[in-house]
């Protein structure tokens, strides 16, 4: 049982790997047609919130949305912004201790709704920062794969907002926690 149980587990992270690899193929060659419309960012980030509550549960974390807006209009695929604030929102629920604590904001320029995730966890050293986003990059190789990464989720979630006009940074300190900014076009 233990040998099939290691066997299944090695077998989603292969197939979330080919998946992952086919996603960013697609991107790097516009083959992913992005069903961009009108949305409201912020119904957005409740779907993304929603759906990983049950992770935060599991760990007892505390998500604090610090945003009062209700209604913040961009133009953009709401599936695919969704899948990128999943994939920040896992990260931060993943590298932050049992009980940490998450928060999320949304604040509203004259030209971008930016969108502030930041967490209490581990962190990350300043001289990682800038490889986060290449393919396949891992702060911890050993820890990142026991937790079922496969390196790709912040390329795919770059190249995502990139596609929408937007820009993501991430900013962290080690022991202290993790920011992740993430801007995008208002709706003209």
């Amino acid at each position: 049982e233990e040998f099939l149980g290691a066997d299944e587990r090695e077998a989603d992270r292969m197939t979330r790997l080919v998946k992952d690899l086919l996603q960013l193929s697609r991107l790097d060659y516009n083959r992913e047609k992005l069903n961009k419309k009108e949305i409201n960012v912020i119904e957005v980030i409740k779907g993304a919130v929603f759906k990983v509550d049950i992770s935060l549960e599991a760990k007892n974390q505390n998500l604090k949305s610090l945003f009062v807006e209700s209604n913040i209009e961009i133009f953009a695929d709401k599936d695919r912004l969704e899948q990128v604030l999943i994939n920040i929102l896992s990260n931060a629920i993943k590298y932050t201790h049992e009980e940490g604590e998450i928060t999320l904001d949304v604040v509203r320029t004259l030209e971008h709704a930016k969108i502030i995730i930041e967490d209490n966890g581990m962190g990350i050293s300043e001289k990682e920062v800038p490889k986060l986003f290449d393919r396949f990059y891992r702060v911890d190789k050993a820890r990142s794969r026991a937790m079922g990464g496969t390196g790709l989720g912040l390329s795919i979630a770059k190249q995502i907002v990139t596609e929408h006009g937007g820009n993501i940074e991430i900013t962290s300190e080690e022991g202290q926690g993790t920011t992740v900014t993430i801007t995008l076009p208002l709706l003209e």
